[in-house]
């Protein structure tokens, strides 16, 4: 008589003998409300793959089984001798996370380095009844990625500090023109020289928040925004000419070049807020200007509203003029691929305000 294809079958090798007694002890603890666990710690360094090692460990926590994988790992973390029949805690730190989970009856996830090569390690405790009746630990070589992890925060370090040392010599700058206008006579030199100072200080604001931020190459708006105005509020208001600035919503993220760009745009719009919006004369104590600026954005866009109470734009005033402001101003809008209008803020009798709304793209086009 012809054997059957069942009987012909080969019998399975100790590889998936264990797999297969390592299944059927995850079920039981499943129908005993033993697994999973609960607060996921299994999962917590990611799922199990078919690449990683796999150990078994008895109830005295020693190994009864060890994949070709799981010998690999622990050969490139150092462990020289014999596995099958050895202790767990004789493989070193290799070995620490079957100790803690079976102290602990929760798993134990852990990375072991040894030189340059680092193996994640995650103890999963057996459990029968509540007592803990040994331990599968499964072994991935995370060498590569762990590489790649150090280098990413080594580059952003890098950045960081970048942006630090440009931020300082750019103060270093700034305090070199302060210096000089203090020795200028003329007005309109002294002016010249303040203006390039504020200027400046936009892009040293930037810098500042960029070394301070965990991503090298974005940065929250609002955090620029606010000290930017007060900068300007600081250096352009006194109790004799009371202005008083107002910020709402928020611009969320944009591209470094974006943010830099923009700070010295809204700088120039604030100082000519300041320079044009109350001519002499219409301020008083009594009587304090107000300067708002509106944050917004989108997907793709950030919006900023600059609405003011002054007496409104100058007869005659062309945006496209060829102040050093206003070309500043066209100059980086343009770069950036955003779009600017002036209109009047609808204000009443003389004092109708001027409304400039910027919209630009929150990073710049690959």
């Amino acid at each position: 008589a012809r054997e059957s294809p069942l009987a012909l079958a080969r019998p399975p090798g100790d590889l998936a003998r264990t797999y297969l007694e390592i299944f059927d002890r995850l079920a039981a603890m499943v129908a005993g409300g033993e697994f999973p666990f609960s607060d996921e710690e299994v999962l917590s360094a990611g799922g199990p793959r078919v690449g990683d090692g796999v150990l078994l460990v008895d109830s005295t926590g020693r190994v009864t089984f060890a994949s070709p994988n799981a010998v690999s790992a622990l050969r490139r973390l150092g462990v020289s001798g014999a596995i099958l029949g050895e202790l767990a805690s004789n493989f070193g730190e290799a070995g620490d996370g079957v100790f803690r989970s079976f102290l602990s009856r929760r798993p134990a996830i852990e990375d072991v380095e040894h030189g340059e090569t680092t193996v994640v390690s995650r103890s999963i405790p057996l459990l029968s009844g509540g007592r803990v009746d040994g331990a599968v630990v499964l072994l991935r070589d995370v060498t590569e990625l762990r590489s790649r992890d150090r280098l990413l925060i080594s580059k952003d370090s890098t950045i960081r500090e970048i942006h630090h040392r440009v931020k300082n010599n750019l103060q270093t700058i700034s305090s070199l023109l302060r210096l000089q206008g203090r020795r200028l006579e003329e007005p309109s030199a002294k002016a010249a020289i303040d203006e390039s100072v504020r200027r400046i200080g936009s892009i040293a604001l930037v810098h500042e928040t960029l070394s301070r931020g965990a991503a090298a190459d974005e940065v929250d708006l609002d955090e620029i925004v606010r000290p930017l105005v007060r900068m300007v509020e600081d250096g352009l208001t006194s109790p004799e000419r009371p202005v008083r600035f107002e910020i709402s919503g928020s611009a969320g993220d944009v591209g470094s070049p974006q943010a830099t760009s923009l700070a010295v745009v809204l700088t120039e719009l604030l100082q000519n807020v300041m320079d044009h919006a109350y001519p002499s004369g219409t301020l008083d104590t009594a009587t304090a200007g107000q300067v708002s600026i509106a944050l917004s954005h989108d997907e793709s866009t950030v919006e900023v509203l600059v609405r003011d109470d002054g007496v409104g734009a100058p007869g005659g005033f062309d945006p496209n003029g060829s102040s050093l402001g206003m070309s500043i101003v066209r100059g980086l809008v343009d770069d950036l691929g955003g779009e600017i209008e002036f209109s009047s803020a609808g204000g009443p009798g003389e004092r109708p305000g001027t409304q400039v709304k910027l919209r630009v793209p929150r990073k710049a086009e690959e």
